[in-house]
C-alpha cells in the first residue's frame, strides 16, 4: 500500500507538468491549418490555431534537392483571460513572425532522415471591443523526420517538441524514488 503513494506522486506529477506545459504543434497536410500552440496565461489554457505562408511541411511531398521553408506565421482567434474577464483576441493579416527552418532534401536516396530544430512565433492580437493588444510568443526545440516514399518524394511527419529539462528531472526522481521503494521492501532485485 506505502509503494502506491510514491507511484501516485510520480503520476500526477507528470500528469501536472505536460498538462500545463507550452506546446507547439507542427503536422503535415495538404493546405490550411498546420499550426498549434498551447499554454496557459493567467492561468487559463490557451490553444492558438493557425497556419504558415508559404505553406509550412506539406503533405504532398517534396522531390530530391527542394528546400522547405516557411515564413509569416497566421493565428485565429482565442479568448484570454484578462483581469477575471474572458476576452476574445483576433490576430489580424499574417503579421506573426515565425522561426521556421529551411530544409535542404537529399539527393543521396536517403530512405529516412531527422533533423533538429527550433521553432518558435511572435504575434499581437487584439481585442475590438476594448482595444487591449497582447503579445504571444513560445518556441520549442525538436525535430521533423522525413521519409521516402515510392515515388522518390520527402514527406515529412509531425513536428517532435523535446521535453523540457524540468520534466526530465522529475521523471528521473520518480523512478529513483520508486526504485528505491521497490528495494526496500526486497520487491527489486539488488546487484
Amino acid at each position: 500500500m506505502k509503494l502506491l503513494r510514491p507511484l501516485t506522486l510520480l503520476l500526477l506529477t507528470l500528469t501536472s507538468s505536460i498538462a500545463f506545459a507550452d506546446h507547439i504543434y507542427l503536422v503535415p497536410n495538404c493546405c490550411g491549418d498546420n499550426f498549434g500552440y498551447s499554454t496557459q496565461i493567467n492561468g487559463h489554457p490557451v490553444h492558438l490555431s493557425g497556419g504558415t505562408d508559404p505553406f509550412f511541411l506539406s503533405a504532398a511531398g517534396y522531390p530530391p534537392g527542394s528546400i522547405l521553408s516557411g515564413g509569416e506565421l497566421f493565428l485565429y482567434s482565442t479568448v484570454i483571460w484578462v483581469g477575471g474577464s474572458p476576452l476574445e483576441f483576433f490576430f489580424p493579416g499574417s503579421g506573426g513572425i515565425g522561426f521556421f527552418p529551411s530544409i535542404t532534401m537529399p539527393t543521396d536516396g536517403k530512405d529516412f532522415f531527422r533533423i533538429f530544430v527550433d521553432v518558435s512565433f511572435f504575434h499581437t492580437g487584439i481585442n475590438y471591443d476594448t482595444g487591449l493588444t497582447i503579445d504571444v510568443s513560445g518556441g520549442a526545440y525538436g525535430s521533423i523526420s522525413f521519409y521516402r516514399g515510392a515515388d522518390g518524394y520527402y514527406y515529412p511527419d509531425q513536428f517532435v517538441q523535446a521535453p523540457e529539462p524540468a520534466t526530465l528531472g522529475l521523471i528521473g526522481t520518480g523512478l529513483v524514488t520508486i526504485s528505491t521503494a521497490l528495494k526496500k521492501r526486497g520487491l527489486y532485485p539488488r546487484r
